[in-house]
Parts: structure tokens; sequence; C-alpha cells
């Protein structure tokens, strides 16, 4: 049986948590930053649990940013000039963004993480239960 079939930690590195498990507020917050190195590609997968406070709508949007130094962040886009993003708009459910780094991040950047924007309409001091991994696969050498 080829590798690919029963082996696929071989080709991936999960273990990126990008935004901890939270009850979060309306509001933006950053992600993890993570070094892609050798890594080509992605996926980020966002799970969302319960909503509090009755809000009548719930929308989370998850943009990706690129940065040469960690310092500065600029928003990745496609072809298009289309910022490379990910929104959910219903609690309880899992949502994916599969990205070709090769694609979307500069040159000169080697760094990248997503940014968290909640919003809420109605209710009383709503949140949204929400949490996001990285998954790094393509890599131009196997990790170990």
């Amino acid at each position: 049986m080829h590798p690919t079939r029963n082996n696929t930690g071989a080709f991936i590195h999960a273990a990126n948590l990008s935004h901890a498990p939270a009850a979060n507020a309306a509001g933006t917050r950053n992600g993890a930053a993570f070094t892609f190195g050798t890594y080509r590609s992605l996926v980020f997968s966002v799970m969302t649990g319960a909503t509090t406070g009755a809000p009548t709508t719930t929308s989370a949007t998850y943009k990706l940013q690129t940065s040469p130094d960690g310092t500065a962040w600029a928003d990745a886009k496609t072809r298009d000039g289309e910022v490379v993003s990910l929104t959910i708009t219903a609690a309880s459910i899992a949502a994916e963004l599969d990205v070709d780094l090769q694609e979307v991040v500069p040159a000169a950047h080697d760094r990248i993480r997503f940014v968290e924007t909640v919003a809420f309409t109605g209710g009383a001091t709503p949140t949204l239960l929400s949490a996001a991994t990285i998954i790094f696969g393509g890599g131009q050498t196997l990790p170990v």
C-alpha cells in the first residue's frame, strides 16, 4: 500500500494551534504566528461551538496575514487581489480553508497568522465558542 494511504501523518504537520478554544465577544484577536519553513500549503480548520446571549446573527471571519519579520503584517491576497479569508455564519460547525502558500505569500515573507473577527447582531453581551488549527502540508522535506 502507498504511504499516502496509510501514513498521512508523515506528510503533514498538524500540531499548530492558531486560536485556543475560547468564548469570544465581538471584536478582533490575532492568532499565533508561525514560520512555515519548507511547507508550501496549509489547511486552516475552524470549529465553533454554542453562542451565548441569544444573538440574532453570528459571524466569525478569519483572514490570513503574512510577515517578513513578525512585526509588520499584511493581508495575504489572491491573484485577483481578494483577501484570503474564511467566514463562518453559524454556531456548532466546522469549516476549512485550503491555501497554496506559494500563490499568496510574497517571496520575502516567511511567517503567517490568521486574524479572527467576531461580530453579532442583537443579543445581550453575546459570545461565540471557537477554536482554530493550522495543518501544514506540501513540505519539501518530510517531518520527523
